[in-house]
């Protein structure tokens, strides 16, 4: 007699499947081939197939956009987890009623849209109504300017923008680590200040590193903070894309960057887990 297998697991594995397609795989399609198109100066494209597109991300310019995106992601990756980090350490500490705050306060920062937060930061580094203006008045900068368009604004804004997510998706094994293992180390003479850079990183070398990798990805596609942000010079291969396909009407071009940046994500992402892998072997 034959066990009849449940259906549910199947039904739900298909829905997956076909939200993914429809969303990802479809779109994902359509730009490969609209990437071979020739650009229409009267529209968007026309049915050809041509190179050129591609051939255009080797000029001197897209390198350099690449290169910079590629670094700025990287860089706003670094920082972000660098600052969670120990944040999530030290919340993993409290009590319980402040443990579940900080989460709500996390949770709450999440619900605003990037737009938002990225007119918020431009005023609070505006040189009228922000932050040189507070530092003039206590007497800590005598000629105030403002602090924006700049690279390091463009980096305020990356690790707003990933410190919620990086700091909810650590806090679960943080919360759950053995302390044991902290209290041994001291024991044994390790300084206090050290048992964080001797006993938690190795501890949690894994998961920093794939959730600094998961960030870069995100950083990387992110399109607000470079715009408002960001000086011209410092705008990601994103915002460039967008001002391709939708600013000079070149679609086919900007499927061509869209499509080589997501190989050029793929091909850093394997590098780096192969990398660690080692590693860690």
């Amino acid at each position: 007699m034959s066990i009849r297998q449940p259906r549910g697991p199947h039904l739900i594995g298909g829905l997956a499947f076909c939200v993914m397609a429809v969303f990802f795989v479809i779109p994902l399609f359509f730009m490969i081939v609209v990437s071979f198109y020739q650009p229409d100066p009267m529209g968007f494209y026309k049915v050809d197939f041509v190179w050129e597109n591609y051939a255009k991300f080797f000029s001197s310019f897209y390198y350099k956009v690449s290169w910079r995106s590629l670094y700025s992601a990287s860089l706003g990756a670094i920082l972000v987890v660098a600052l969670a980090f120990p944040l999530v350490l030290a919340v993993s500490d409290l009590a319980r009623k402040w443990q579940l705050f900080w989460i709500v306060l996390l949770l709450s920062l999440m619900c605003f849209s990037e737009v938002i937060i990225g007119f918020a930061w431009l005023i609070l580094f505006s040189e009228s109504a922000g932050l040189p203006r507070f530092l003039e008045w206590l007497g800590l900068w005598t000629n105030p300017r403002s602090l924006s368009p700049s690279f390091g604004a463009m980096m305020v804004g990356f690790v707003y923008l990933g410190f919620s997510i990086v700091s909810l998706i650590l806090f679960p094994s943080v919360a759950r680590r053995d302390r044991s293992i902290e209290e041994a180390a001291v024991t044994l003479g390790t300084p206090p200040a050290m048992v964080f850079f001797k006993v938690l990183i190795p501890t949690f070398r894994t998961s920093l590193i794939s959730v600094t990798l998961t960030m870069f990805v995100y950083l990387l596609g992110v399109f607000v903070m470079p715009t408002m942000l960001g000086r011209p010079k410092d705008w990601t291969m994103t915002v460039i894309i967008s001002d391709k396909a939708l600013g000079d009407a070149n679609l086919p071009l900007g499927a061509a960057l869209a499509v080589v940046m997501l190989v050029v994500t793929v091909v850093v992402l394997l590098v780096s887990a192969l990398a660690t892998r080692r590693r860690l072997t």
